[in-house]
């Protein structure tokens, strides 16, 4: 095993990642308002001085817990476009590569993160300035690709179908329970996968547009 895989958290470091880890759970299940920076420190058993010595402020905690996973889904998207360079991409492999790095999150424990995001967009909430601000510029190539996909779609065209993308896939994957609840008894048998492959389907679609979408003038 390499030093690297054996390395232990300094002290700093550990209570940054239980402040951060208890900030994604307070703010998925109550609002990102609601939660005052002392319900953090408890959750995260340490105290108030530690958020302003690691995080500055509230906001820079919840700048802090959005990145935590940004990076990941960011850098495993970009990861997925590169495997084709120059090459034209269709619809569902770009639905492929906007939905599979979400699930990747949720596999690796990311659940109470995706429906942060996801409540953000939902209601407006505070920090919803934060993933707009970082959005488009992290998905950047992955405009690009769909550009090439739709050419002579208006770029704000574009923006908006991977706005409605996100909001889609972070509102199914965010409560894959919820989803099974929501279509009755028959999906209670619904595995998983079935889930993310019907998600990739209504993601292809809207990112590929409809027949004939509007030219740019």
């Amino acid at each position: 095993m390499g030093t690297e895989a054996a390395r232990i958290p300094a002290r700093g470091e550990a209570t940054e990642q239980r402040l951060i880890a208890a900030a994604e759970r307070l703010f998925a299940e109550h609002g990102v308002g609601a939660v005052s920076l002392r319900t953090v420190m408890q959750a995260a058993r340490t105290n108030v001085a530690a958020i302003h010595y690691h995080f500055g402020s509230k906001e820079g905690l919840l700048d802090a817990v959005l990145r935590s996973r940004l990076d990941q889904v960011t850098g495993e998207r970009n990861a997925v476009l590169r495997e084709s360079p120059g090459k034209d991409v269709a619809a569902r492999d770009l639905a492929r590569a906007f939905v599979r790095p979400v699930v990747a999150v949720l596999e690796s424990g990311g659940e109470c993160w995706i429906r942060l995001v996801g409540r953000l967009l939902a209601t407006g909430g505070d920090g919803l300035d934060a993933v707009a601000e970082s959005f488009f510029e992290r998905n950047a190539a992955f405009v690009d690709q769909l550009d090439r996909l739709s050419p002579g779609v208006p770029r704000r065209t574009l923006d908006f179908r991977l706005s409605q993308a996100m909001t889609v896939t972070l509102n199914v994957l965010g409560d894959v329970g919820r989803t099974r609840r929501l279509h009755g008894a028959d999906a209670a048998g619904w595995t998983d996968g079935q889930i993310v492959d019907d998600l990739v389907d209504v993601v292809t679609s809207m990112l590929a547009g409809p027949p004939g979408a509007r030219r740019r003038k």
